[in-house]
């Protein structure tokens, strides 16, 4: 009986110390990011770097390889050599890319014979139910559902095949000053080969929207029906972000959550990319953080920025963490959903007189079993919402296992919810 009460009295108190030492770690680092996470904003009007974090590093682009298509796909309409209404060839090889894509490419139910006294056979087979699309179809596809097979079908039209279109990438992107990119495919899908910092990608969306101001706005369509589907914009930026008319997501397993964004006030705007967040809240709130702080920036160039430690590169814009006595800048999230229930017990003497000991990382599993956090529900604003299932959008990648705890250890915001 004594061993019993002293084990529960144990487990109060281990709990208890944990309790009040929440994510000490994740807290005092609440600048970590992941080694493959990039960013940058710049001022559109210049092209002056405001803020970078590792901007000149090589990194997969994944969808936002589409902002290059598009750009393409725009100088061939500017120049005639394609006209919005045009309709174009939807090849095999097209309508075959994978999702997300505007199912150019169904099964379909094929009957057999009928014989007497038996059921009619039925079999599926893939087959191609699209031929033919025009280009704006094909464009508000690309750029609104982030079709796969609608970037081939442009690339295929333009440059003959796809080898042949990422040569035209290619060549444009060393035109435009991009210096660190390669391109060899026109829509994002994973090739180890494909790699470009967040800084080539700004300048690219600069292009964009000074080059072609007139089918820039293609790039704000929020949805868009084709063949009897509706599809919303992958941005759901686009909307509910003051000024924001652009650009484009992104999203592999070995990229992250990209995003390259745009907004405008007044006669000011600002093009910020964010490259390997560790989900679509996070590269939600961090491209908050950039954008709100570009528009600051312009207006203050004394500003301050907490968003933390950046590129030491002589002559750009670096903030490090702030230090007593600086404005206030943007507040930081310390904790989305994403990021983890790590906690960590301090080398001290719990409330009951009892010693507890180092130990980091414990993520008490001793509650329950581990499981992985992201889908189907996200802990968003504090409460249990679920995740809207775009047709044809990949899985979010489960990057963090999150621990079930007792309902007495749910304090912060952010924290996994109860079973059930």
């Amino acid at each position: 009986m004594k061993t019993h009460r002293f084990i529960k009295t144990l487990a109060l108190a281990l709990a208890f110390n944990a309790t009040a030492t929440v994510n000490a770690d994740a807290q005092k680092n609440a600048n970590d990011k992941p080694a493959r996470y990039a960013a940058i904003v710049v001022d559109a009007n210049n092209g002056k770097v405001l803020y970078e974090r590792d901007a000149d590093q090589r990194l997969h682009p994944a969808s936002t390889t589409k902002v290059m298509t598009a750009y393409l796909t725009f100088e061939a309409i500017k120049s005639g050599r394609l006209k919005l209404d045009q309709k174009i060839t939807v090849s095999e090889n097209a309508a075959g890319q994978p999702r997300t894509n505007l199912g150019m490419m169904q099964s379909v139910a094929i009957k057999g014979a009928a014989r007497k006294g038996h059921r009619t056979p039925v079999t599926y087979q893939t087959r191609q139910i699209i031929s033919s699309i025009t280009v704006e179809n094909a464009l508000k596809g690309m750029l609104c559902h982030s079709a796969n097979d609608a970037a081939v079908v442009l690339a295929e039209a333009i440059g003959g095949s796809e080898e042949g279109f990422a040569k035209m990438m290619n060549a444009k992107a060393k035109s435009l000053g991009m210096n660190d990119t390669r391109y060899y495919n026109p829509n994002g899908l994973p090739d180890e080969r494909q790699k470009m910092t967040v800084e080539d990608l700004a300048l690219l969306a600069r292009a964009v929207i000074r080059d072609f101001p007139e089918y820039y706005p293609y790039f704000n369509i929020q949805s868009f029906t084709f063949n009897g589907a509706t599809y919303r914009n992958t941005n759901n930026m686009l909307g509910k972000y003051d000024g924001i008319d652009g650009l484009k997501t992104g999203w592999i397993a070995t990229s992250g959550y990209n995003l390259a964004a745009s907004a405008h006030r007044g006669d000011e705007r600002v093009i910020g990319v964010v490259f390997g967040a560790r989900s679509p809240l996070e590269r939600k709130n961090d491209m908050t953080q950039l954008l709100d702080f570009g528009f600051k920036k312009i207006t203050n160039p004394e500003a301050k920025f907490a968003f933390g430690r950046g590129s030491d590169s002589g002559t750009r814009y670096v903030e490090l963490p702030p230090q007593q006595g600086e404005e206030d800048a943007p507040d930081v999230p310390k904790e989305t959903p994403d990021t983890g229930a790590n906690f960590r017990i301090a080398p001290q003497t719990s409330m009951f007189g009892l010693p507890v000991f180092d130990m980091p990382q414990l993520k008490f599993q001793f509650f329950g079993a581990s499981r992985p956090f992201g889908t189907p529900n996200q802990v968003l604003e504090g409460k249990n919402q679920p995740v809207p299932l775009n047709p044809g959008k990949p899985p979010e990648e489960p990057t963090h296992d999150r621990a079930i705890l007792p309902p007495f250890m749910m304090r912060q915001r952010g924290t996994p919810p109860t079973p059930g």
